[in-house]
């Protein structure tokens, strides 16, 4: 469609801060949600089951240690994109059993390029935080380091989280979980340092108040 203010826009670069770029995104997802919550799918994408059980098939203990180990950057080919394929599946399976009535929220196709770890989970904290009314956990979101700090922030937040089945996933059963994650990793000569401090976290919740 032609328009009096058609420019050449295929080459237009804009130079944003961080909160430039996250404010302009949830404007987007307003658009969507218009007022309302939506249910958010959290899924394995770059650490989880899949990546650990290519540490111990290829005798490494981290993602660095297996693109030297493979001679090639595994990340994308042989643990991203078939998490966000199963993240993807996750999510409409949220949708049908709700009977497509409510708004499933999954982070697996999103992409900021030049974002840090740190700037993504800022922004998926906004989002559980500001913008969710539930958060459902995939099977084994015990072993992903993005899915035990979502259970953290929701937990925190008050947002009622769930697993795969629909079943309530309150914080005793989430730290028992990653609990048992964490101790089979080390078993196993892993060193799980993010599901660690997570863990620690919600231990922390569960400290009565006032407690040193």
């Amino acid at each position: 469609m032609d328009h009096d203010y058609d420019l050449d826009i295929a080459g237009c670069t804009h130079v944003r801060s961080y909160r430039e770029e996250a404010a302009i995104i949830f404007s987007a997802l307003d658009c969507i949600l218009n007022g309302e919550k939506g249910i958010y799918a959290s899924s394995e994408l770059t650490t989880g089951r899949r990546a650990y059980g290519l540490f111990d098939e290829h005798g490494v203990r981290n993602g660095h240690e297996l693109r030297e180990k493979i001679g090639e950057d595994p990340h994308r080919s042989l643990i991203l994109a078939p998490n966000i394929e199963a993240a993807a599946d996750f999510a409409r399976r949220l949708r049908e059993r709700f009977g497509g009535t409510e708004l499933v929220i999954t982070p697996a196709p999103f992409e900021a390029p030049g974002w840090t770890q740190a700037e993504y989970l800022n922004f998926w904290e906004t989002l559980v935080r500001t913008r969710t009314k539930a958060v459902y956990f995939n099977e084994a979101w015990q072993y992903s380091n993005g899915c035990t700090f979502e259970f953290v922030v929701a937990r925190d937040a008050g947002v009622p989280t769930f697993d795969a089945q629909g079943e309530p996933l309150d914080l005793e059963r989430g730290i028992r979980q990653v609990a048992r994650a964490v101790a089979e990793l080390v078993s196993r000569g892993l060193a799980p340092t993010r599901l660690q401090a997570h863990l620690a976290r919600l231990e922390e919740m569960r400290a009565p108040a006032g407690s040193s």
